[in-house]
């Protein structure tokens, strides 16, 4: 699990440095749009990792740990709700807008974001990364 978790991490720092980095774009610029979307399909792809790498492995070790499994399926559907969040933001804001209306919705996003990402990290990167899944023999 080390290795997966390592790229994970990886991945974590990645995007919490490129949503980041919308703290300074011009969602009227067609480029900035374009990273928007970039973001999206890298968060996307993150996710789709978690939940077909890691989450069903833990998963299958949590039908013998209580603490766990309440903690996966905790975890799973909170992130799901502000992954659907971040999306509608990424989307909405690919199309251009108010750029007051962004800011506001960039700052909430990214706090929440961050938090979730260290949540994750804490509870379940640092909690189970012992179990021997995901490791390159």
């Amino acid at each position: 699990m080390i290795d997966l978790i390592d790229e994970l991490r990886l991945e974590h720092t990645e995007l919490s440095t490129s949503f980041g980095s919308l703290r300074d774009i011009n969602i009227s610029s067609e480029e900035d749009r374009k990273h928007l979307k970039s973001i999206k399909s890298s968060l996307l792809s993150h996710l789709r990792k978690e939940n077909e790498e890691l989450y069903p492995k833990l998963r299958e070790v949590a039908a013998n740990n209580q603490k766990l499994h309440r903690t996966i399926e905790w975890f799973t559907r909170d992130t799901a709700r502000i992954a659907a969040v971040l999306i509608l933001f990424l989307d909405q804001y690919a199309e251009g807008g108010d750029r007051i209306a962004f800011m506001r919705d960039f700052k909430r996003l990214s706090t929440i974001l961050n938090a979730l990402i260290k949540q994750e990290e804490k509870l379940i990167f640092d909690g189970y990364s012992d179990i021997d899944i995901g490791r390159v023999a």
